[in-house]
């Protein structure tokens, strides 16, 4: 006996051997071992689909170039997915009315770039901080700040002076944008890569005499080094431009305001700002040979990235590319610049802060987003007992909200969503057991009466379905073509916004495949829903019917909402709950179906999205991204890429501004907003309004804001909940359940609630 149980020690030992060797073979040493050792596991960026949307679910539209037409796109280029919500986006939309005779600029950061209709032609470049606009100050505070676009320095050619060139885009990467602009009919061109976080503006010439043209007078500072000029511009700023085959040589012209050569020229042209009080006219030079092109990403699990950028020059290898980053990377880049080094080169992009300049001879950054520290799915993080619940009287309250009438509205993709997205909430509270007490029954009638409320959703038959648009690619409203009018549904014809529609009807498909993965339905919903994830979240180039990330920028950590017509103030995002909401989705989407790499992938944008909307859109008192004057705000508004206005679109009442940022009602908010920034917004703004402070429970966004004063004063916000009017995407049961969350689960506070005959709420006591 003894030998046996000595044979099984030494067996146990010799695997527990080969256990540690096993694992030491696979031990990570550094990023690059990280990238290898997570990439073997999952592709997180395999396509969804790669078949052509269902022929039998959504009819092709191809009309919209008639409402909102491409310019500038390379003919090719058109047979491709269009993005149609990326940073460049006014380099190639224009109106019917403008037809292609305004230009807006496109914000790169930290430089802003237009491509003008109107002389000097070429690649027209500004630093746009330099002309950084405050409105009117009221108490200290000003309601938005914006920038002026003015031609600091426009690389362009002799040729260009009389005859504006023929601009095109002509590739497109997932940080960048590819221009060319020609002589009419030779080929004489320029060639420009627009990257954001690009340290210099370049273009490549063939066969053209440069000309670098201001609106300011020039004084050329020192040329001594040959291919390089360091010129001071009368609006007091100081640029650097480099001729990297220096064969000819430039002159500041007789009126002051070009760098011109008298030989044609082929080969690159850079030109970089010197920051504020900078000195050394040097700082640029070792990185100036090393041109970036375009950055593409690589997901390397649930918790790690990179932006991978591909570059030119003899010295990339050696000295390295030099290229800004934003706030929100810092925090989470591999051997990042701090801002404190000395050495550091920092300039200012237009609405996000100080960009802090990395070099990499790698060619990439790599970041990592650690996990939530409570993981967040379905239901709230923190849950309730049934005796807390039984506090709150949440029994009878939900049974009245599934027992109402139900309807969706057929003419409208956001508003049915969010409907959609309630009814699935209640259904999620009927089967939690702590709620009803294991009776199965609410819960069946509320699955019952939801899956036979979406039919026309999972067969596309609403009055106006979805439809395939083939000038994009892309899932529309027909409503835009049955209309003729782009903003309908809020321009999700033109798409806008569709990470905020879609994003209720994943998150509540997702809902209903949890309770019920066996309903006769299902096969329809996944197409529906996977269809939805291809349109705003496609993560593959192989997937040829829709363009990569339609609205998630992975450069600035969030999505933009704004579609295919022009902007002044370039894209924009306003609801950042709601974009929240749909990555939410996605991750859960990805977890029914039992999809690791989709629930990870959505994951990952999810926290991601979450330190980026901290960083940029909610604001705290020591906020440090936006003008002290802006701060006190708490929120952004509408934050577009060279303006952030405390607005909405849709109303200027102060609780519309924060309550935008409140929707849906969702256990994942949590993961945004803090409890630090809750408080100080609820003291210094939210406490103030008048329907707060007047108890005004007839307004339906009450509900939003006391379901938020709940994380901060859970007792007074329950109580409140409970005769308040509901904003029309949130049921009472669903706002009590969520407030009540956030109570410590050992609380001797409770409300005593009723049903009347009638089916309204009544406060009894508390």
């Amino acid at each position: 006996m003894a030998s046996v149980l000595q044979l099984l020690i030494l067996l146990r030992v010799f695997i527990l051997l080969i256990s540690i060797v096993h694992a030491k073979r696979l031990e990570v040493h550094d990023a690059g071992d990280l990238i290898k050792a997570e990439s073997v596991y999952s592709n997180y960026l395999a396509p969804f689909d790669t078949k052509a949307p269902s022929e039998a679910l959504f009819q092709s539209k191809d009309q919209l170039a008639e409402l909102a037409p491409i310019i500038n796109v390379d003919a090719e280029l058109l047979t491709k997915p269009i993005p149609t919500n990326e940073w460049w986006g006014n380099l190639i939309h224009t109106t019917t009315i403008d037809a292609g005779a305004v230009a807006f600029p496109v914000w790169a950061n930290p430089y802003a770039i237009k491509l003008p209709v109107k002389a000097p032609f070429g690649v027209q470049a500004c630093y746009s901080y330099s002309y950084r606009q405050m409105a009117d100050e009221v108490n200290g505070v000003v309601k938005y700040y914006w920038h002026e676009f003015q031609n600091d320095l426009t690389l362009s050619a002799t040729e260009f002076k009389s005859r504006k060139p023929e601009y095109e885009v002509y590739s497109f990467s997932d940080t960048s944008v590819t221009v060319r602009m020609c002589v009419g009919g030779s080929i004489s061109c320029m060639n420009s890569a627009l990257v954001q976080g690009m340290a210099f503006v370049s273009a490549t010439y063939k066969e053209l005499t440069p000309r670098i043209v201001s609106k300011y007078t020039m004084t050329l500072l020192d040329s001594s080094t040959p291919g390089k000029y360091v010129v001071h511009l009368s609006n007091k700023q100081t640029w650097v431009i480099y001729i990297i085959d220096s064969s000819v040589s430039f002159s500041i012209d007789k009126t002051r305001h070009a760098l011109i050569s008298k030989a044609v020229y082929t080969g690159t042209i850079r030109m970089a700002i010197l920051p504020e009080n900078a000195d050394n006219f040097d700082l640029y030079d070792d990185y100036a040979s090393c041109v970036v092109q375009s950055g593409d990403l690589s997901v390397h699990s649930r918790t790690s990235y990179s932006l991978n950028w591909n570059t030119e020059g003899a010295t990339c290898d050696k000295k390295g590319l030099l290229h800004f980053a934003l706030p929100h990377q810092l925090e989470v880049l591999s051997q990042a610049t701090t801002i404190d080094s000395p050495d550091a080169i920092v300039l200012h992009s237009s609405t996000r802060g100080d960009m802090v300049a990395q070099v990499t001879t790698s060619g990439r950054w790599t970041m990592t987003e650690k996990e939530a520290d409570e993981e967040v799915d379905f239901y709230p993080a923190k849950k309730l007992s049934a005796k807390a619940l039984s506090k709150i009287q949440l029994l009878p309250i939900l049974a009245h909200d599934i027992y109402s009438e139900w309807i969706l509205d057929g003419a409208s993709w956001y508003f049915s969503g969010k409907l959609f997205q309630k009814y699935a909430s209640l259904c999620l509270m009927a089967a939690d057991n702590a709620v009803v007490n294991g009776d199965k029954r609410l819960l069946q009638y509320c699955l019952d009466k939801l899956e036979e409320l979406i039919s026309p959703f999972i067969f596309n038959s609403f009055s106006e379905p979805l439809v395939y648009e083939t000038t994009y690619k892309g899932i529309v409203t027909n409503l835009v073509f049955s209309s003729k009018n782009i903003q309908v549904d809020f321009g999700n014809g033109v798409y806008n916004d569709h990470h905020y529609h879609y994003g209720y009807w994943v998150t509540a498909s997702a809902i209903l495949k949890k309770l019920d993965p066996l309903w006769s339905g299902m096969a329809q919903l996944d197409t529906m829903v996977w269809t939805m994830l291809r349109d705003v979240a496609n993560p593959s180039a192989e997937d040829t019917y829709f363009p990569k990330f339609r609205y998630f920028s992975w450069f600035l950590g969030h999505s933009y909402s704004h579609g295919v017509t022009a902007m002044a103030d370039g894209k924009d995002q306003e609801s950042t709950s709601e974009d929240v909401n749909f990555y939410y989705g996605m991750k859960l989407w990805g977890q029914v179906s039992g999809n690791k790499a989709v629930e990870d992938l959505g994951s990952l944008m999810l926290r991601l999205n979450a330190r980026a909307v901290r960083t940029y859109f909610l604001m705290t008192s020591g906020n440090t991204i936006h003008p002290r004057q802006f701060v006190p705000n708490h929120v952004t508004g509408i934050f577009f890429d060279n303006k952030a206005d405390y607005a909405t679109w849709f109303s200027a009442e102060k609780y519309c501004i924060h309550g935008i940022q409140m929707i849906p009602v969702s256990p994942i908010n949590g993961l945004v907003r803090s409890t630090a920034f809750i408080k100080e917004e609820w003291d210094d703004i939210l406490s103030k309004e008048t329907i707060v402070t007047t108890g005004d429970i007839s307004n339906p966004w009450l509900s939003l804001l006391l379901v938020n004063q709940a994380v901060i004063d859970k007792n007074d916000a329950l109580k409140k909940l409970v005769v308040t009017k509901m904003d029309d995407g949130l049921s009472r049961s669903w706002a009590l359940y969520n407030a009540a969350s956030y109570l410590p689960h050992t609380t001797t506070s409770y409300i005593e609630a009723e049903i009347d005959a009638t089916g309204d709420t009544q406060l009894i006591d508390f």
